[in-house]
């Protein structure tokens, strides 16, 4: 009987440290960069800089090229020199860049993604090509929102089919 009590005493304080053990749940952990792209000396030049570094907006709607979307693109095929080589490469470049209030554009970091959104490596030479062609647009229209200029993100997807610019 006695036996008996002390494995019932045994089999409840175990089930109770069992149930006791908490599985430990990893808080996630915010840089405080979130959202901005930090300055990278391997990428990105220091002539570049925000206006206002504590203060960046994140519309990019709000970043504007002058004379519009169709100025753009205009502009952007007009200096995309096609190669041949290139021909054989369909998908989407995603451009990011921030436009500082003197309307100055940097940090620029890039994506590229096949025809079906999978992440894709193109020729590291078409992906400069498209990358200093995206820098050498010079029209961009840094935010302005509720009466203030701000820094500002934006974001430019570009769409290759067989190595030539697409009109979005």
């Amino acid at each position: 009987m006695k036996r008996t009590t002390y494995m019932r005493s045994l089999l409840i304080v175990t089930i109770f440290l069992i149930s006791c053990n908490r599985s430990i749940v990893k808080q996630p952990h915010y840089e405080n960069q979130i959202g901005d792209t930090p300055f990278n000396a391997y990428l990105d030049t220091d002539d570049f800089k925000f206006c206002d570094p504590t203060n960046v907006l994140h519309k990019r709607s709000l970043v504007t090229y002058k004379g519009g979307t169709r100025a753009f693109e205009q502009q952007l095929i007009k200096n995309y020199n096609y190669k041949l080589s290139y021909e054989p490469y369909s998908g989407y470049f995603i451009i990011r860049f921030a436009v500082n209030c003197s309307d100055q554009a940097g940090r620029y970091r890039m994506e590229t993604l096949d025809v079906n959104f999978n992440p894709s490596k193109h020729p590291t030479e078409f992906q400069e090509h498209i990358l200093s062609t995206v820098k050498e647009l010079k029209g961009w229209r840094h935010a302005f929102y509720q009466g203030k200029d701000y820094d500002c993100y934006k974001f430019i997807t570009i769409k290759i089919i067989n190595g030539q610019i697409q009109k979005t």
